[in-house]
């Protein structure tokens, strides 16, 4: 088995052998490649999936969608289980895909027909006509597609990835989606890197040192900022059944450049443009109610199966859902909420002005795709390589080592005794740490 780059292996009390590492703390001794599966994702915006059948990727599964008889989305494996062709009758050339619709699979509004032999399935993935074989073959009944369980919610249609019984969808979406005065838009893209580099990228340091001086900060005057010079220690701040809040305990104090005596210079080497003390923000000076659960001081969440919220002001919270595609393809959700209430009647159409010519040019688009993603692609890279991480990985860890061990995948899938076995197995590595850190 190779680790972090090595074949190392550890035997464990109960005689199994673990991957070693825990005190390396490698990307994904623990965590999946391909995300945990127990869960409710985000799939596709609802206005794609109309009566023609569209396909997608998720979690390394071929999915299919379309409208079924009530007009509600359906979800099935895109393979037919007749004989293995596609169901939505369409071929992806990148791995990240579609969605892209097919031919000859949509002669029967709400239902949908193999393009190949032309066997019918309805909405929960039951053959219903087999039309090659006549209205008395005796093999419809025997043929169903796997079926996803579906929820459309916000413009956004939800999939239960799992193999086990769904549990109610609120408790996989953070609550403020469902406050009635919120106001969701999202931002889809690809980016060719594995889902969780992206989640620990949300909560790290490293803020400070590419977030700096992109040229579209200008748009919002962001640029002349007084931005600290380090990001100091993390510590998690709160932890719960399936979150944890991670706070900065230096950033806030820190000065706005530091002196580094090997260098012999400080860094940053020019401030003298940073003049500003606040963050400007729009439509009003009123605060409003916060529409997520962080409070002063508070930085940010990690939040299971993929979400993580890295940001959030006074008039909106911007949050993004890593969904795998495959281990180095992600189709990366950005989700930004405000409040109705904070643009009230003609304000709302200045809001949806704001969102896109200013606020997806600086957030989904300047800061995520033109300065994290070129960092963490693949290629630019290598998760699999030994690390040695530090203070400032503090929430990483945890998403690494006890997140898992949190997910619905551990309590469903992995087994009692294999959790069990592991956290003892982490408990001892990080007693080892530290007795290694005297």
């Amino acid at each position: 088995m190779t680790t972090n780059g090595q074949h190392r292996t550890v035997e464990t009390k109960d005689g199994r052998t673990l991957p070693f590492g825990a005190s390396q703390v490698g990307v994904f001794e623990l965590v999946p490649r391909l995300g945990y599966r127990e869960y409710w994702y985000p799939a596709i915006e609802s206005k794609m999936v109309k009566r023609k059948p569209v396909t997608l990727k998720m979690l390394g599964d071929d999915l299919v969608f379309f409208r079924d008889t009530n007009g509600k989305v359906a979800a099935l494996t895109d393979y037919c289980p007749h004989r293995g062709a596609r169901l939505s009758g369409g071929f992806r050339r990148t791995p990240g895909g579609g969605p892209i619709p097919g031919k000859l699979n949509d002669e029967f509004k709400g239902y949908i027909t193999c393009p190949y032999h032309g066997f019918v399935f309805d909405g929960s993935g039951q053959c219903v006509a087999a039309l090659t074989e006549g209205p008395d073959s005796k093999l419809p009944p025997k043929l169903r597609a796997r079926h996803y369980p579906t929820r459309e919610l916000f413009g956004i249609v939800f999939v239960w990835m799992g193999e086990t019984e769904p549990v109610p969808i609120e408790e996989d979406i953070p609550w403020y989606f469902f406050d009635d005065d919120v106001i969701v838009e999202t931002y889809v893209r690809r980016w060719d890197m594995n889902w969780s580099l992206t989640i620990e990228n949300s909560h790290d340091s490293h803020a400070v040192k590419i977030h700096r001086g992109n040229s579209r900060r200008l748009w919002n005057l962001n640029l002349f900022r007084k931005s600290p010079a380090y990001h100091g220690h993390m510590r998690i701040s709160e932890e719960g059944d399936n979150y944890i809040y991670i706070v900065s305990t230096a950033e806030a104090k820190a000065p706005v450049t530091a002196y580094y005596d090997n260098l012999k210079k400080n860094w940053p080497q020019k401030t003298w443009f940073r003049f500003r003390t606040t963050r400007r923000t729009g439509g009003s000076t009123k605060k409003p109610k916060q529409f997520d659960p962080h409070r002063p001081g508070y930085t940010g969440v990690y939040r299971l199966p993929a979400w993580v919220s890295p940001s959030g002001s006074g008039d909106r919270s911007h949050l993004r859902c890593a969904v795998p595609v495959t281990e180095n393809v992600v189709r990366m959700w950005t989700v930004t909420l405000t409040r109705k209430s904070f643009w009230p009647g003609l304000k709302r159409f200045w809001w949806k002005v704001v969102y896109h010519a200013s606020h997806v040019y600086q957030l989904p688009q300047g800061t995520n795709e033109f300065e994290d993603m070129p960092v963490q692609s693949v290629g630019c890279l290598d998760p699999d390589r030994p690390q040695k991480i530090g203070a400032t990985d503090v929430g990483l860890i945890f998403w690494r080592r006890r997140m898992p061990l949190k997910s619905r995948d551990a309590q469903r899938v992995w087994g009692t005794k294999k959790v069990a076995a592991t956290a003892a197995e982490i408990k001892t590595a990080e007693e080892r740490e530290a007795a290694e850190a005297l």
